[in-house]
């Protein structure tokens, strides 16, 4: 036996005693592994986020941050992987006006925890979901199983970029800015690919931010946290969030110091999406604008829109048509 101090913590107040308890092995508090290597010096990184930076870019295919991140999609105090649910059940309810009539075969491209497909599933609509995040497509399957909906969706690891090409679907839904996290050459490939899965008469639902909830430039914010998504230590965290109009992009980075001095940095970058540069966007794969909301409201979408949902069905025009159809205003 030894002896040891206990703090006995009350209101205001710390007070300790010694009490007796075996000897034993101290066992450290698991830590997450890093999904991003640490570095022991910034100097490889600029001073200003850089778009797109390979050496600092998150990749959300990772299995480790995919099992952190799902924790963010779950947790019902913010909005910053994925909606709260009341949020998500009041998009539903606008997806089934937007959406064929049931019972419809909808591919969900980018469907995280599966919030929105398995909310379909359960009004009658067979969906497909793809999401490059192992630790969400689990989930999705757990959620479907759950809701009695497992017989009328899919779940499976893949990224919409490869993805086989099937004209097999009535619908496919992009929400909470799937694109965006790609460059504009890689956005437009992916939505050619998306247009290619649609069945004749299918229509392609997405929604596109056109601007951040922050002015043009950079903010900056540090705070000593206990966790983060870089690691489950005690850290210095320091973030910047930098929006370029001209560009298009929003960066958020951000830093970990620890206190053996080993550094964690990770970034997100989104490409965000003019409002005229939808339509041509569109005719590139293959498909015309036939709607355009003020993000999910009934209301028309205009460039002075935060975001916008844009309905659009393959275009069937000659290439002589298309071309001007792409010079017309989204609508």
């Amino acid at each position: 036996m030894a002896n040891a101090t206990e703090a006995v913590s009350g209101v205001g107040v710390t007070a300790r005693r010694v009490v007796h308890r075996p000897r034993r092995r101290r066992r450290r508090a698991p830590e997450w592994p890093s999904p991003v290597p640490t570095v022991r010096r910034l100097s490889r990184f600029p001073s200003w986020p850089r778009p797109f930076d390979p050496d600092a870019e998150l990749d959300w295919s990772d299995p480790t941050f995919s099992r952190r991140l799902l924790a963010e999609h779950l947790d019902q105090g913010h909005d910053g992987a994925s909606r709260r649910l009341p949020l998500v059940d009041q998009h539903v309810r606008r997806l089934a006006q937007l959406l064929p009539p049931v019972p419809a075969r909808v591919l969900d491209a980018g469907c995280g925890p599966g919030l929105y497909a398995v909310r379909l599933a359960g009004l009658g609509h067979r969906v497909d979901g793809v999401d490059v995040g192992p630790a969400v497509i689990r989930h999705a399957r757990r959620a479907a199983r759950a809701a009695g909906v497992s017989g009328l969706t899919h779940f499976e690891v893949g990224d919409v970029r490869s993805m086989p090409v099937s004209p097999r679907y009535n619908a496919v839904i992009l929400i909470y800015y799937v694109l965006e996290n790609q460059t504009a050459r890689r956005q437009a490939a992916a939505l050619r690919r998306l247009a290619g899965c649609l069945l004749p008469g299918g229509r392609l639902i997405a929604e596109f931010r056109l601007r951040p909830d922050q002015l043009p430039g950079r903010l900056s914010a540090w705070e000593v946290v206990d966790a983060s998504l870089l690691g489950r230590r005690r850290q210095l965290l320091l973030s910047d969030s930098t929006y370029d109009r001209a560009r298009h992009t929003f960066v958020l980075r951000e830093v970990a110091v620890f206190a053996d001095g080993s550094v964690a940095v990770q970034q997100t970058t989104s490409r965000l999406f003019d409002f005229d540069e939808l339509p041509g966007l569109f005719a590139k794969a293959g498909m015309r604008i036939v709607e355009t909301f003020d993000g999910w409201t009934r209301h028309p979408g205009g460039s002075l829109c935060d975001s916008v949902v844009v309905v659009a069905e393959p275009d069937r025009l000659p290439p002589v048509s298309r071309r001007r159809a792409a010079s017309r205003q989204p609508g």
